[in-house]
């Protein structure tokens, strides 16, 4: 009887063992998830409180709003929509970024086939993305003065080319990159073998590389316009008196002070920027 129990015990405490590690590696998962989950939904709260504060004054009956509303309307919404100012300024940010989306897409295109096709000593295409890299890291005041300094000296002044020149600036890292990825996660056995039944350069590049990068040419432009769209300190320092856009007119505004009408039309620029902004990542999600 003795001898036989010795095996018993030693199953047990092996039972015991095993159940022990895994109440431990369910406690950890459990105390890790809560971790994970509590990050996020503090990082949330963090980045969209001051949205969702903006968002509720901006349906205040008064036009100087309270903490707590006496009442909603969307009075300030029809208000900004029919504002001459605004609608002015709302119709040159698109067209800016128009222009800022579409050629920054066209020349970040011819970037990313450079850093990631070009035949090129390697040393030479990544010299060229660090060339397209440097407007992330230099602040804008210092490339408003530049692209300032410049136009003036070529006799361009301030207004609505110098702007568009900057916007070109700020938007182009964006699409390089961004087509880029895309770029360099293309078989070129594909585009091989289309050589090898006859095609030229540009066929390949028209009926084979062009249908593959199309989703991330087309999120490029929404990053690029939504970008263009918001931009303030560049707008700010090269437009001179001649070009206002929706964020200069905002910021006209929030130097009388903050008001309903103000916060109706911040929320308009935030949901605008936020659907082009959720259409591109749709098509190109970060990587």
């Amino acid at each position: 009887m003795g001898e036989g129990s010795e095996p018993a015990v030693e199953d047990g405490d092996a039972s015991r063992l095993r159940a022990d590690g895994r109440i431990r590696r369910h406690a950890v998962t459990t105390v890790r998830g809560g971790f994970f989950r509590a990050t996020v939904v503090l990082t949330a709260l963090f980045l969209y409180c001051p949205v969702l504060v903006v968002g509720y004054l901006s349906l205040a009956p008064a036009s100087q709003p309270s903490i707590p509303l006496e009442g909603a309307t969307l009075r300030w919404y029809g208000a900004v929509l029919t504002d001459g100012r605004f609608v002015r300024g709302l119709v040159t940010s698109t067209a800016i970024g128009a222009v800022a989306a579409v050629v920054g897409t066209a020349l970040g295109l011819l970037a990313a086939r450079t850093i990631v096709r070009g035949r090129l000593p390697a040393w030479f295409r990544a010299g060229v993305a660090l060339v397209v890299a440097i407007p992330l890291f230099v602040p804008t005041v210092v490339v408003a003065l530049g692209i300032g300094v410049a136009a003036g000296r070529v006799g361009l002044g301030f207004g609505l080319g110098p702007v568009v020149a900057g916007h070109l600036y700020w938007v182009l890292p964006f699409s390089t990159f961004l087509v880029a990825s895309r770029y360099a996660t293309l078989d070129d056995r594909v585009a091989e073998a289309a050589r090898d039944l006859g095609a030229d350069g540009a066929t390949v590049f028209r009926t084979v590389t062009l249908p593959r990068l199309w989703p991330a040419l087309v999120a490029s432009v929404l990053f690029c316009f939504a970008l263009s769209f918001n931009e303030f300190l560049l707008t700010f320092f090269l437009a001179g008196s001649g070009v206002t856009t929706m964020p200069l007119e905002i910021y006209g505004k929030v130097r009388i002070g903050a008001t309903s009408f103000l916060n109706a039309a911040s929320v308009l620029v935030l949901l605008l920027s936020g659907a082009v902004a959720a259409a591109a990542a749709s098509l190109e999600p970060p990587t």
